[in-house]
């Protein structure tokens, strides 16, 4: 789950009293509600697996004292880690591992091209495979191991 955020959001035009009520709820049901119901609804089937694992995808922007301006964005995904730490309590006795993987821009072609609306190098995003390979790594650790929270900062980004 990558999740949204507000209209403008990482852009110059960016403003938060510009943002609509109806943007800034819909930014919080996706990136935060949406997610706590999956896992609530996957439950019954992940506690019949063999390895059963719940990754999260967070972001940089919901790290303590990340200098991001997108206010619901940043409250969501500052949630999500909360809702993350706390499953992983809920659901250690089911030993069902919980990770959240925060990175940063990640090189789809979206963000590709915002970076070069904005002037700024490709290498400012995450080559989609690392990510692929991040999450394979999670997703290959015995049952006795839980990844809690993974950092993904480009090396020439924020946060690196």
């Amino acid at each position: 789950m990558g999740g949204t955020w507000e209209t403008q959001a990482f852009s110059n035009e960016y403003s938060f009293e510009k943002c609509s009520d109806e943007d800034i709820e819909n930014v919080i049901a996706v990136n935060l509600v949406a997610p706590i119901r999956l896992v609530k609804s996957l439950l019954p089937a992940l506690r019949q697996t063999t390895n059963p694992k719940i990754i999260f995808m967070g972001a940089l922007s919901g790290l303590d004292n990340f200098p991001a301006r997108e206010v619901a964005n940043s409250a969501s995904k500052f949630g999500l880690r909360g809702v993350v730490h706390a499953l992983r309590e809920e659901l250690r006795k089911d030993r069902i591992a919980v990770t959240i993987i925060n990175p940063g821009n990640i090189a789809t072609p979206e963000v590709l091209d915002d970076l070069k609306q904005a002037g700024k190098p490709e290498t400012d995003a995450i080559p989609l495979s690392d990510l692929f390979s991040v999450i394979d790594c999670v997703l290959s650790l015995s049952r006795s191991t839980c990844i809690k929270e993974i950092q993904i900062p480009a090396m020439n980004g924020k946060g690196a």
